[in-house]
């Protein structure tokens, strides 16, 4: 049996094992060297002179070069996208879009970001069961090693050992992660037990005329009358009667997205008309070649190339 001393001992020798692996030897790939302000210390904070300037794109380019995570604040300006600020600043837009929680792509001018470079995204810590989250906590729900993120922010091995390591309030850097946002809403109800998809994008057996042919979206059943909504904010390029596709409603979103919805008993809107997300702009029906009241839901890309509509709305 080992005495408690041996147990002691072997923890010492596991923590400097360690250190060793973490520490000046294996130099941190991205060490936060600023925080957010708002919740986060200003002492961490690399401002911006004066606003609406922001942090240069120079000061990002230079410290990224080096292997450093850079993070600031930027007044969003007129002609700013999601895309074009996070090129400017050396990183990706989802990731910017997941540090700040962004619940649309589309900039509001005057709003201010968190902006960082390194392909990842800040995280507060927490303050869970009484507790703050652990490196070990952070590191399994979001799918990470737990030493490839104490390296990333430059943390000693012994946070790997210590579950109060952490404070809360304090912000990490969480590499190649970034959350998953849904842009698009489902265009009917749906209520459990009620059958979602009746036909999936891809090969069918047409069931009209009982061939096989390539499905170019989605067949979702509901009664006729049934509301439909658009899934995504946009302008109308088309409504009216189109061959198969009975009444239809093109909406054009942004990046050149469009969706289509088909078999329509009636049409609210016309072409030139701006929608906003989810609101009303047709009746389920079965006009055209259908065989039964359902909507007709389409995803294509700015070339009319159709995609997988479940990409865009599960």
């Amino acid at each position: 049996m080992k005495r408690p001393t041996d147990l002691l001992y072997g923890a010492v020798l596991l923590a400097a094992a360690l250190v060793a692996f973490l520490a000046p030897g294996g130099v941190a790939s991205f060490p936060v060297s600023a925080g957010p302000a708002a919740t986060f210390s200003d002492a961490l904070l690399l401002t911006a002179a004066p606003p609406p300037a922001g942090p240069t794109a120079d000061t990002f380019a230079a410290l990224g070069k080096l292997g450093r995570v850079v993070v600031g604040q930027y007044e969003v300006r007129d002609t700013d996208t999601l895309s074009s600020v996070a090129k400017t600043f050396g990183s990706g837009p989802d990731y910017l879009r997941s540090t700040n929680r962004l619940a649309s792509v589309n900039l509001t001018p005057g709003k201010t970001l968190l902006v960082h470079n390194g392909n990842g995204m800040l995280y507060q810590v927490r303050e869970r069961n009484g507790r703050p989250e652990s490196v070990q906590d952070i590191a399994k729900r979001y799918n990470l090693k737990p030493e490839s993120l104490a390296r990333a922010n430059g943390l000693s091995g012994v946070s790997l050992l210590s579950g109060a390591w952490l404070e809360a309030g304090s912000v990490l850097f969480l590499p190649t992660v970034r959350l998953r946002f849904s842009d698009y809403i489902l265009p009917v109800a749906w209520s459990r037990g009620q059958r979602m998809i009746s036909s999936g994008y891809g090969m069918r057996r047409h069931p009209i005329y009982r061939v096989r042919r390539f499905h170019q979206g989605l067949d979702m059943p509901r009664p006729a009358g049934a509301p439909v909504r658009s899934a995504r904010e946009g302008r109308v390029i088309f409504a009216g009667w189109r061959g198969a596709y009975g009444r239809l409603v093109i909406l054009k979103h942004t990046n050149g997205i469009c969706t289509w919805y088909g078999h329509l008993s009636a049409i609210d809107v016309q072409a030139g008309d701006k929608v906003k997300q989810g609101q009303l702009i047709g009746r389920v029906g079965s006009s055209g070649q259908a065989t039964g009241p359902h909507l007709h839901f389409e995803v294509r890309d700015r070339y009319g190339n159709t995609l997988n509509p479940k990409k865009y709305l599960f």
